[in-house]
């Protein structure tokens, strides 16, 4: 860490970051999100999350000005739908993707920009989409399923059995962008598509330095992204890689770990000693 070189950005993962593992947003993030905007540091919220499922959590932060979702693969404006930069998977990747996760015995789920689609409507397919809160649509053929998706999801039920998504890794690691966003989760992105080029992308698009960039967040899709910025910041939940490196590990995310995050950075990063 840089420690003459103020934080100007912060770019923040969501879930299990911000939110709880129960999807709450605490009060004192909030108000610590405010507080840093307040101190001069823009906040972006960087998700595996599509825009519409994104949408509630950054309103309530106040941050629908700039956002990355799909782990990087759409950034843009949700006050005006306006993408900076947009990636889709070309369909017959996708295509081949989404049968071979079905055919590991893996749901999958096909995000559009508002809307998931899947193949059948099962318990596990009806928790992701309740999760976000997205409309669902249940197509009957695989040649049903509209355009190139933003991302594909799939999903397993089994914590100890991590075969199948060994396997989708193993298969589709050279032509896509396939990263872990919980045990149960398995992102499926264009190529070269990931929160550390999201960050990039964010920084340059608003010129700040990498010296002035910090990030938060908690899994492996989150890991480049940490690693790029200038200052790491975490929760008492995440994974021991990140633990091992972040310049701060708060509290876990279900006591509101980032508010003390939060404030570490604005706090350390802003006293005068540290100023050019």
């Amino acid at each position: 860490m840089n420690a003459t070189a103020p934080i100007a950005l912060l770019v923040s993962d969501v879930d299990r970051t911000l939110l709880t593992h129960d999807y709450a947003l605490p009060e004192p993030v909030v108000d610590a999100i405010a507080r840093a905007g307040e101190r001069g540091v823009r906040v972006v919220l960087a998700s595996a999350r599509s825009p519409e499922a994104l949408r509630p959590y950054a309103k309530r932060l106040g941050l629908t000005d700039l956002v990355a979702c799909f782990n990087g693969g759409w950034i843009g404006s949700l006050q005006t739908g306006a993408a900076i930069a947009t990636t889709t998977i070309e369909r017959e990747d996708a295509l081949s993707a989404l049968q071979a996760a079905r055919d590991l015995g893996l749901d999958a789920l096909w995000y559009g920009i508002d809307r998931v689609y899947a193949l059948e409507s099962n318990p596990v397919v009806q928790r992701e989409v309740a999760i976000t809160g997205e409309p669902l649509s249940i197509v009957d053929a695989l040649e049903d399923l509209p355009g190139r998706p933003g991302k594909i999801m799939c999903v397993r039920t089994d914590a100890k059995d991590d075969s199948a998504f060994k396997a989708m890794q193993e298969r589709f690691s050279e032509t896509l962008s396939l990263v872990r966003s919980h045990w149960r989760l398995l992102e499926i992105n264009p190529p070269g598509v990931s929160k550390r080029t999201a960050i990039e992308t964010l920084s340059a698009h608003l010129g700040v330095s990498q010296e002035r960039c910090a990030a938060a967040g908690d899994a492996e899709n989150d890991v480049g992204m940490l690693r790029w910025a200038n200052v790491a910041l975490t929760v008492g939940n995440a994974i021991e890689e990140i633990k091992s490196f972040a310049a701060f590990v708060g509290p876990s995310c279900d006591d509101g770990g980032m508010a003390a995050a939060v404030d570490w950075l604005t706090n350390r990063l802003h006293e005068p000693s540290n100023q050019n």
